[in-house]
């Protein structure tokens, strides 16, 4: 983790929202120069299977960007959503430097077949969905097989897969960072309110969407709890989940600059 971490967060708290929102126009100038230049030497994201302890096979993408030994970020989508909807947002970070892998959880998209038996998730028990550990758990295994730096790995979710982000960063101390969206304080089972308040120096990103009632009283809860830094935005109107960061461009531009304090800014 970034050493001035904290010092570089106080800077940016201090600095009116505003900033933010007038980043944006330089953001994606700057991005689409980055685009440009790294076009011919970015990879085509590319899916991938591997398989869990428990026998699951799990479909994911791999986005690789133009740097060694990058900083990696593990994806998780919505309960009964796939990895898809993260395609954007990955698209984004590859181009700044960070190889992103996004997986469809079992159950879902390209992860439906358990020992030669194709499972929908609306046949797993609402208590058999800490068993994603397994498939987040082989997941991380491929970042680091494709070249990331093990002492720069995040985590984020949506909905479902941020409750499943967090617990996630509970059991390995590699991930140095945690991105929740649109969380819930229980949802399908899994608490979070408790389980954030364990974290030990893992900083936390909480975002929802004002209208989400529910995701934003969940985050603002969340970010009451947590024992280290956490960080809560709420955006106006309603998107759940990544739709936010279609409804709001500056979101991608916040969440970008929150990576940065976590990772070194010299990889980036």
């Amino acid at each position: 983790m970034n050493k001035n971490y904290g010092e570089t967060n106080l800077f940016l708290r201090r600095l009116p929202f505003s900033f933010f929102i007038g980043g944006v126009l330089l953001f994606f100038i700057a991005l689409g120069c980055v685009a440009c230049s790294c076009k011919s030497k970015l990879s085509l994201p590319f899916p991938i299977i591997f398989s869990s302890n428990d026998g699951f096979l799990i479909g994911a993408t791999v986005y690789v960007p133009a740097a060694e030994a990058p900083p990696g970020i593990l994806l998780l989508h919505r309960y009964g959503g796939n990895r898809k909807l993260w395609e954007q947002v990955a698209s984004i970070l590859q181009q700044q430097g960070i190889m992103v892998l996004a997986l469809d959880l079992r159950g879902h998209g390209d992860s439906s077949t358990k020992l030669g038996n194709s499972i929908h998730y609306r046949q797993l028990p609402d208590d058999s969905w800490m068993q994603v550990l397994q498939d987040i758990r082989a997941a991380k295994k491929v970042l680091l097989e494709k070249g990331v730096d093990s002492h720069s790995i995040v985590i984020a979710g949506e909905g479902l897969g941020a409750a499943l982000a967090l617990h996630y960063a509970l059991e390995d101390s590699d991930i140095q960072g945690v991105v929740m969206v649109s969380p819930g304080l229980d949802l399908l089972g899994i608490p979070t309110e408790e389980a954030i308040k364990q974290l030990d120096d893992c900083p936390t990103l909480l975002c929802a969407s004002e209208g989400d009632s529910y995701a934003a009283t969940s985050a603002s809860a969340l970010n009451q709890s947590a024992p280290v830094y956490s960080e809560l935005r709420i955006w106006s109107g309603t998107a759940h989940g990544v739709d936010l960061f279609a409804a709001h461009p500056e979101s991608i531009v916040f969440v970008a600059q929150w990576l940065r304090t976590i990772f070194d800014s010299d990889t980036l």
